[in-house]
């Protein structure tokens, strides 16, 4: 079971060191052609786009994965109703997108039609239901392969279209162009290695129980997106597009390390149910050795980017993007919190404890917009940074000591938390128990 989770993590992981070099360099090309305020205005439209995506995911990912390895006869209703489902909240999401446009005055007229074009394929994204059904099945390379052989087409032409005409327009049909084909992608890899789509197995009865379920991590999706995107549509509405370019930089140089937890934890996740099912004592065990894991990995990678980000922003992104070099030396911080919260986003899932994640990611929420209300207009991107920490300080580790139910996933973190204090102590015991076995 390890060996296979292992292999699997090991796909994902090897995607995103492909990609996360290959987006790292189109970032850093984008960022030069396009200019700060340019790619400031990319990333406004980007970040608005991002609003609306968990109407498109319903909170229905980590469910899917759960019900295809406790009901695997079930496969073609739970396939075909959750991908409709999913393709209604995304059409919804949109909409209100739109709905939105008509209201505001801040957005240009470039901007609406690269919201619109972008949102618009965006919609096919409801079919990202095929990833975890490959999840389910720990046969991630199918999806792997898939998704890089399009992030890289779609990364060469966009290095292409910035060189030849440095304009918004021309960089969001690329953008466009890529979501469109990630959606045909998922769709054509779920038709030739598995059943394919079987519409007539759609059951709306389970469907609405399959909401139910996700209810509260619909809203929780929700509330997480806003403190993960509305930094920077915040800074664009009281700042401006060039302090987003400048703080969507450094951004992404933080973000860009994220993937680590993800794959950590979505490939030990099938594992952890298989143990919590089995009620194994190794549950509590690979649980807190799966936070200690992503946290000290979270440690290192902080320390590292906050001592390389003053030389390299500017020999990476040039002198103009010199400010997000600050930026980046706080925002990399939170990166601490954000992988432990990728362990327990799986965690309440396992314990359907699902109504918590959104007080969590509520709390951290109303905290980022309330910092960032104080923060923005006194420090611009660096109170942004700061917020960001805040926030997910709150959402992913302190709320989880306001109730006794997730009370013992807030000790593993704080154990977690300690380890650069105990790990000593750790190793002395462990060397103890092997001899005293031996």
């Amino acid at each position: 079971m390890i060996k296979a989770a292992l292999k699997n993590s090991s796909w994902l992981v090897s995607e995103k060191f492909v990609t996360m070099g290959l987006n790292l360099f189109v970032t850093v090309w984008l960022a030069r052609q396009l200019g700060v305020q340019v790619y400031g205005e990319l990333a406004y439209v980007l970040a608005l786009v991002t609003l609306v995506t968990p109407l498109a995911a319903l909170g229905l990912n980590a469910i899917i994965t759960r019900e295809l390895v406790e009901r695997d006869e079930d496969e073609p209703r739970i396939m075909a109703t959750t991908a409709a489902v999913r393709l209604f909240g995304a059409l919804f999401g949109f909409a209100a997108l739109l709905t939105w446009l008509q209201f505001t005055s801040t957005v240009t007229p470039e901007e609406h039609i690269a919201i619109v074009i972008i949102g618009a394929t965006s919609i096919l994204q409801a079919f990202q239901v095929v990833e975890y059904y490959f999840q389910a099945k720990v046969s991630a390379h199918y999806v792997v392969k898939m998704r890089t052989v399009v992030t890289a087409c779609a990364g060469v032409i966009k290095i292409i279209v910035a060189w030849v005409s440095a304009d918004l327009l021309s960089v969001a049909y690329v953008y466009a162009a890529e979501f469109l084909f990630w959606g045909l992608g998922y769709i054509f890899l779920y038709q030739s290695q598995a059943r394919g789509f079987q519409f007539k197995a759609i059951d709306w009865r389970y469907g609405g129980q399959l909401l139910k379920q996700s209810f509260w991590l619909i809203l929780s999706g929700v509330a997480a997106v806003l403190y993960l995107k509305v930094d920077q549509v915040m800074l664009g509405h009281m700042v401006s597009k060039s302090e987003v370019g400048v703080y969507a930089v450094a951004v992404k140089m933080s973000e860009v390390w994220y993937f680590f937890a993800t794959a950590l934890a979505t490939s030990f996740f099938a594992m952890l149910l298989t143990l919590r099912k089995e009620q194994s004592p190794l549950y509590a065990t690979r649980l807190q050795q799966l936070c200690d894991a992503l946290f000290g990995l979270a440690l290192a990678l902080a320390i590292v980017v906050s001592l390389l980000a003053e030389p390299i922003i500017p020999w990476l992104f040039g002198e103009e993007y010199r400010a997000s070099a600050a930026i980046l030396t706080i925002h990399i911080w939170a990166s601490l919190f954000i992988y432990m919260r990728a362990l327990a986003s799986k965690w309440l899932i396992a314990e359907r404890l699902l109504a918590f994640s959104l007080v969590s990611h509520g709390l951290g929420a109303v905290v980022n917009i309330l910092a960032n209300l104080w923060l923005i207009p006194l420090y611009q991107g660096l109170g942004a940074a700061v917020a960001t920490i805040m926030s997910y300080a709150v959402a992913s580790y302190l709320a989880f000591w306001v109730s006794g139910a997730t009370r013992p996933l807030a000790i593993v973190m704080t154990r977690s938390l300690y380890l650069p204090f105990t790990l000593g102590y750790r190793h002395w015991a462990l060397l103890k128990r092997i001899k005293r076995r031996t």
